[in-house]
C-alpha cells in the first residue's frame, strides 16, 4: 500500500499550534489529500460576559473549560458531517477523550481506519477508558499503561513520541546555549531549577522559558524567564535547532518520553533529563544523554566535556513522524517504536 492516493484527517487539540507542524509533515510525506482539524475557541461578547458572571459572581471557575471543550468537539463533529460515509481512508485522533459522542460517532461514520493516540498517561484523564474500544488501534506512550491495561483492551498498542522530519532551515548553532521551554507545573519546577543552578557553574548561556499560569505568579528565578503567551511549536523547534543542548523535565503523571528527547536525537543535540526511563531505550547513549537520578549530578562535568556520538541513521529514522505514522496506520514497511530493552 502507498499513501500517494490516500487521504487522511488528523484531529488534535490546538495547544502550542502543534497542528502546523503536523500539517507540514503530512505534506512532506506525500498524501493525496490531508487535513488537520484543531479548532481553537475564541470568546464572543456573550461568552465573555457569561464567563465573568460564573467565575467572579458565582464562583464557578469551570465554566470556560466546559464551553471550550464543547466548542472543540462540536466544531469537529460539524466539519465531519460534510463527509460521506467511509470517504476518509485514515483518521488519527490525538487525545480522543476530548471528543464527545457526536464527534466520535462522526469519526466512526466517515473513516475506514480509526487510530487514536493518548499522549498523556491514561489515568490522568479517566474518560479515555470510555473511548478506547471505539478505535481500531489505540496507542499510548507510557509503557506502564500497556502493562496495566492491555489485557482489558486488546486494541491497546505501545509507541513513543516522535520528532518531525520535514526539512528545517539551516541555522547557526550556539554550542554554549542550553534551551528549555515548557508549561509551568509545580511538580516539575524543582527539578528544572536544580538543572539550571548546576549549569550556571559551567557558564552556559541559558535560554529557559516557562509558560506562566495562575499558579506560577509566586515563582521567580534569575535565569528562568516566565512568559504569558505560549510559544508556537514551530518557533520552539527553531529555537531548539539553534541551541547546543536541550533540557527535559519528566511529567509527574507518567513515564513516557517527551518530544524533547526525540528532537535532541534528530538535531544531534546533547540532552539532560530527569526521566530515567530513557536509559531503557535503544537510542540511549550516556555520551549524549545525561540522566539526573535521585537529584544527583555526579558525572555532569565529564558529560559536558564528552563529544556527542552520532547515532546510526536507520535508528534515528525509526523515531521520525513519518515512521511513527506508518506504524500507527499499519502501512509497511515501518519500524515499531516499541523498544524498551
Amino acid at each position: 500500500m502507498t499513501i500517494a492516493d490516500k487521504n487522511i484527517i488528523v484531529i488534535l487539540p490546538p495547544e502550542f499550534e502543534l497542528y502546523k507542524a503536523i500539517d507540514k509533515n503530512l505534506q512532506y510525506m506525500g498524501f493525496a489529500q490531508w487535513l488537520v482539524l484543531s479548532p481553537k475557541f475564541k470568546h464572543t461578547f456573550k461568552t465573555r460576559v457569561a464567563n465573568f458572571v460564573f467565575k467572579h459572581l458565582l464562583g464557578r471557575k469551570e465554566y470556560k473549560r466546559k464551553i471550550v471543550a464543547t466548542y472543540y468537539s462540536n466544531t469537529i463533529a460539524r466539519h465531519l458531517k460534510s463527509y460521506q460515509a467511509l470517504s476518509v481512508d485514515f483518521m488519527v485522533v490525538v487525545r480522543p477523550d476530548l471528543l464527545q459522542d457526536d464527534a466520535l460517532n462522526e469519526v466512526a461514520r466517515v473513516a475506514r481506519k480509526k487510530v487514536a493516540y493518548q499522549w498523556d498517561g491514561l489515568a490522568r484523564f479517566p474518560r479515555v477508558f470510555d473511548v478506547i474500544a471505539r478505535f481500531d488501534r489505540f496507542f499510548v506512550f507510557d509503557p506502564n499503561d500497556i502493562t496495566a491495561y492491555q489485557s482489558q483492551y486488546p486494541n491497546l498498542l505501545a509507541c513513543t513520541n516522535f520528532y518531525f522530519d520535514f526539512p528545517m532551515p539551516h541555522v547557526q548553532v550556539n554550542a554554549r546555549e542550553v534551551m528549555y521551554a515548557g508549561a509551568y507545573q509545580a511538580g516539575r519546577v524543582a527539578s528544572l531549577v536544580k538543572m539550571v543552578d548546576q549549569l550556571q557553574k559551567y557558564n552556559y548561556e541559558l535560554n529557559i522559558q516557562l509558560i506562566a499560569g495562575s499558579n506560577s505568579h509566586h515563582f521567580s528565578h534569575p535565569q528562568i524567564k516566565c512568559i504569558t503567551r505560549c510559544v508556537s511549536f514551530l518557533t520552539y523547534l527553531e529555537s531548539s535547532l539553534k541551541a547546543g543542548m536541550l533540557l527535559d523535565i519528566k511529567a509527574c503523571e507518567h513515564n513516557g518520553l517527551s518530544f524533547r528527547i526525540f528532537e535532541a536525537m534528530r538535531y544531534g543535540k546533547k540532552l539532560i533529563t530527569d526521566n530515567a526511563t530513557v536509559k531503557r531505550y535503544d537510542f540511549y547513549r550516556p555520551e549524549n544523554i545525561f540522566v539526573v537520578e535521585n537529584g544527583s549530578f555526579e558525572g555532569l562535568s565529564q558529560f559536558l566535556n564528552t563529544p556527542y556520538v552520532p547515532l546510526p541513521l536507520d535508528l534515528v529514522r525509526k523515531y521520525s513522524f513519518t515512521n511513527w505514522l506508518m506504524y500507527a496506520l499499519d502501512i509497511p514497511p515501518y519500524q515499531k517504536t516499541v523498544n524498551i530493552i
